[in-house]
């Protein structure tokens, strides 16, 4: 019989998992609700002063606090500001937001996100622009997510905003898995309509850096210079410093639907990231001015019509290595090009040729419609908000054109050009082994066509670059005979994973396959020997040891019709120290399970090891000391009584499991049936330092739990109604459970 505990956390992850589902901040199915009560009566003058101060572009750096509701949640003394250039205006009364949650309480955040950028759809009569280019471009790079929210100040409506990740901490360790690198958001301190800004020019002195990026890092400045004079001076090796792929796939979305707001026309409006590989990272920013809503290219100085930005040239700068030399630098190069042009042919093939980008707009049309005939304060008439979907708004600097009417026009141009109308090879059948042995030699093969070199990239980790070597189709690579059209290379699995894909081209084009390759690619997983198979890093009741104590543990399964000699392998929880802990002399025999406690005590027997698990998550190595990295899984928080294993067991993806101590993974947490009361439950503040208030909005009898994260009480109480505060002044700071009895509801509670 399962423990009390267990139902409990069944409940708090099913509720989790639904939260996540319905009701995730970056939902894009409805429109969200962002709610901002001033502690200051005259906030809007304080904001104001505060932009009036700041000496160049944008919107100043002070803040002043706020209480900020997000889809019911409660966050107390945020720190707010506005933000933006031009969308920043001291006289307007829908001026954009940037919201800290993490401002005065440290480590308070909404769905792992301590900060969110909200816009004001400014200069834009659609809406919609901001939304609709972050989402297609998702399609190929790492970049914000956006939605629609409705914005509330001290209780008065504000309109329709967008709401738009931050790019910040979080962001880089999601993508990048660290944040401490060199970091710079690409916008000078005094913006120059015709000078260099934040083009990635050489400056011999490192402090012009300083006021023409605005570093986000600690350090970084000579890094950044670093990267610049290898640009200048050393083009032909710019794969060394700088991740080409993701550059290509930004400069080509930009052109494709015409974002001339970035590094087009002005260089600005981007971000920059050093990777622990070495390589910079160009990251797509600030977009509500995409599909041509900037009727300016940096080519003169005139105003753009509807027919400049319908054909406007894909290849815009490319012979300006002063003025834009991320755009010449790359496209100089005759591979780099064709590389480019691939990118910019699946742009077009799968979103404009199939009007799939029409569909997504209508879509956040449809979404926002009701809504806009309401706008108290619009910067477009309801009509232009209409009509701005298909047809142009405006004229002049003022001009923004229609997005079918841009598309329209810009499709059969791209296609005239003789870059796009060249041939490109033609790759299929691309084949690998299934299930490879472990670090043995693997042949790829594709049959290509139309080619006159054919390159295969791989890396053996997520954040490893793609090495490129030669395919070969002369016999003697396992590619079949020569000359038949079928390319082959053997690579040495290193690895657990190898991610690759097939690049070919001829004198005048090039192909990827996947087509969304480096973004995407194609992956082999060589035979599960011994595995990880199932670990707790939050055993409060599943099982105790020898000693009687509810220690973390690990379990490890021989999914092999052969016994493993245990001795040599390894388990770790640190990625400097694959070696940390080496395993007893045991024989594990074939299909059986063996759990080791991961508490620290070695004195308590061989099956203890030198290290704990993290509760709040980490990366845990099985090695072998010839072999290197066996198994591995990165998890994450971890909850009471819940583990965390492959399913279907020994070979599937980790997930949260029902836990089966040294036995067979069957089922997934939150696969039980639990009946949740039809109940909301508001709390706040939360974070909390002294008293929570629990509102519910219908009047119920139940007991109230608080439990810790080790699955005590720390609190009991009863409401009799629809509100009660719970005194929680005797706490120790932390996260805690609260479980409303009555059917199981449970929230999650931080305590200061």
């Amino acid at each position: 019989m399962k423990s009390l505990l267990n139902s409990l956390i069944c409940v708090v992850f099913m509720l989790s998992t639904h939260t996540v589902i319905g009701q995730y901040v970056f939902d894009p199915t409805y429109i969200h609700e962002f709610k901002i009560d001033f502690y200051d009566s005259n906030w809007d003058e304080l904001l104001d002063s505060m932009a009036s101060a700041n000496s160049g572009t944008g919107s100043g750096t002070g803040r002043i606090l706020a209480t900020v509701t997000i889809d019911g949640f409660v966050y107390d003394s945020c720190g707010v500001r506005y933000k933006g250039n031009s969308s920043m205006d001291t006289t307007s009364n829908k001026n954009p937001f940037n919201i800290d949650l993490n401002y005065t309480i440290l480590g308070q955040e909404h769905q792992g996100k301590d900060k969110f950028k909200l816009a004001n759809c400014y200069s834009d009569p659609s809406m919609i622009r901001e939304v609709l280019m972050y989402e297609l471009s998702n399609q190929y790079m790492d970049c914000p997510k956006a939605n629609f929210t409705k914005l509330y100040i001290n209780g008065g409506y504000r309109g329709i905003y967008t709401n738009t990740e931050s790019i910040d901490n979080e962001f880089l360790k999601e993508f990048y898995n660290s944040s401490d690198n060199p970091f710079f958001k690409c916008d000078p301190v005094s913006f120059d309509i015709f000078g260099d800004n934040s083009n990635l020019a050489y400056h011999p002195d490192s402090m012009a850096y300083d006021t023409l990026y605005d570093m986000k890092s600690l350090y970084g400045l000579t890094a950044l210079q670093d990267l610049t004079y290898r640009l200048e001076f050393f083009p032909n090796t710019i794969g060394n410093y700088l991740d080409v792929d993701r550059a290509l796939w930004f400069l080509a979305v930009s052109s494709a639907f015409v974002h001339n707001d970035g590094y087009t026309a002005f260089a600005h409006n981007y971000y920059i990231y050093k990777m622990d590989n070495g390589k910079w990272s160009i990251i797509l920013w600030d977009v509500n001015m995409s599909f041509g809503g900037l009727p300016f290219n940096g080519t003169g100085i005139f105003a753009l019509s509807t027919n400049d930005m319908q054909t406007q040239d894909p290849f815009i700068h490319a012979g300006s290595p002063n003025f834009r030399p991320l755009i010449a630098r790359l496209l100089s190069n005759p591979q780099y090009k064709k590389m480019y042009v691939a990118h910019m042919r699946t742009i077009f093939e799968e979103n404009v040729n199939n009007n799939y980008y029409m569909q997504r707009a209508q879509y956040w049309h449809d979404q926002i419609d009701p809504e806009v005939p309401s706008e108290p304060y619009p910067f477009y008439t309801y009509q232009q908000f209409v009509d701005n979907l298909t047809q142009d708004v405006g004229n002049w600097f003022s001009l923004r054109p229609g997005l079918q009417n841009l598309m329209q026009g810009r499709e059969p141009y791209i296609y005239s050009l003789p870059e796009f109308q060249a041939n490109p090879p033609m790759i299929t059948n691309v084949d690998v082994p299934v299930q490879p042995e472990p670090y043995a030699s693997v042949t790829i093969t594709a049959d290509v066509s139309n080619e006159t070199n054919v390159w295969l990239g791989y890396r053996h980790h997520k954040l490893d670059y793609f090495t490129r070597v030669p395919m070969y189709d002369d016999g003697l690579h396992n590619d079949g005979a020569a000359s038949d059209g079928v390319y082959g290379v053997d690579v040495q699995m290193q690895s657990l994973e190898m991610q690759y894909y097939v690049y070919a081209e001829n004198s005048i084009a090039g192909k990827f396959s996947p087509v969304r390759a480096e973004y995407e690619f194609y992956s082999i997983e060589p035979k599960k020997g011994l595995v990880i198979n199932e670990l707790s890093a939050n055993n409060v009741s599943i099982m105790s040891d020898q000693a009687g104590e509810f220690d973390d543990w690990i379990e490890l399964y021989n999914s092999t019709s052969d016994p493993i000699q245990l001795y040599n392998y390894c388990l770790s929880d640190n990625d400097s120290d694959l070696y940390k802990w080496v395993l007893p002399n045991i024989i594990l025999q074939p299909n059986s399970y063996i759990v080791f406690w991961a508490d620290g005590q070695t004195a308590q027997g061989i099956d203890h090891t030198n290290f704990g698990l993290d509760i709040n998550g980490e990366t845990l190595y099985l090695t072998h000391l010839t072999d290197s990295t066996v198994d591995m899984v990165e998890f994450p928080d971890q909850y009471p009584d819940v583990t965390y294993g492959r399913l279907p067991n020994g070979t599937g993806p980790f997930e949260y499991l029902i836990p089966t101590f040294q036995a067979e993974n069957t089922t997934l947490m939150g696969e039980e049936e639990v009946s949740l009361p039809n109940v909301n439950i508001n709390l706040y503040p939360n974070p909390a330092s002294e008293f929570i208030n629990i509102q519910v909005d219908e009047f119920i009898q139940s007991e109230i739990y608080l439990y810790d994260l080790n699955g005590r009480v720390a609190l009991q109480s009863q409401v009799n109604g629809t509100i009660l505060q719970l005194d929680v002044s005797s706490l120790s700071s932390g996260t805690y459970i609260l479980r409303l009895e009555t059917g199981g509801h449970t929230e999650k509670v931080v305590i200061r």
